[in-house]
């Protein structure tokens, strides 16, 4: 991932970039936004959590910027935040954050955002790759692949990848 000159924390909350990029330690950060598959994926999942939030009490959000610490902030492909919650332009320390994994991600720069959700204390962290179709779940007890693709926390109930695996190769027709 390119970075580029360093800019105060102040003028990266006043800009719109197109993409938006994540801000680190006074430096901006391109964001691998993906092609069809971290695409059709974010849209499925989205839409899966999205259809859940009356009834389990929580929002979700897609691409939002998220404070990890007071210069560090990372925008993951969604992540979830019980009700109530403060509303802002920036959401702090939401319970689930999800990284869909683009095809030209370093697997070590994902792992580095992962350990930064958890040190900022958000409570999951899943790391989806539509592209090998695997899932890893992270929280204080480490980072390990999901058992048959399932992943549940309290809050969003139990998300079985495959069914959405198996939606990424319906045909477009």
């Amino acid at each position: 991932m390119a970075t580029q000159a360093a800019v105060s924390v102040e003028e990266y909350l006043r800009t719109t970039y197109h993409p938006d990029m994540e801000y680190v330690e006074g430096q901006l950060v391109d964001r691998n936004v993906g092609e069809y598959f971290h695409g059709r994926l974010q849209a499925l999942l989205a839409g899966l959590l999205g259809g859940r939030e009356r009834q389990r009490r929580y929002r979700t959000f897609i691409a939002l910027r998220i404070r990890n610490s007071a210069r560090r902030y990372r925008i993951p492909d969604i992540c979830v935040v019980p009700l109530p919650y403060k509303v802002s332009p920036i959401l702090e320390k939401p319970d689930l954050a999800i990284e869909i994994v683009s095809p030209d991600d370093r697997f070590s720069s994902v792992l580095e955002k992962v350990a930064e959700y958890l040190q900022a204390g958000i409570v999951h962290v899943w790391i989806v790759d539509p592209y090998q179709r695997v899932v890893f779940e992270s929280d204080s007890a480490g980072v390990r692949e999901a058992p048959s693709h399932r992943v549940t926390t309290s809050l969003t109930g139990e998300v079985d990848f495959d069914e959405l695996f198996t939606a990424l190769d319906e045909p477009s027709e």
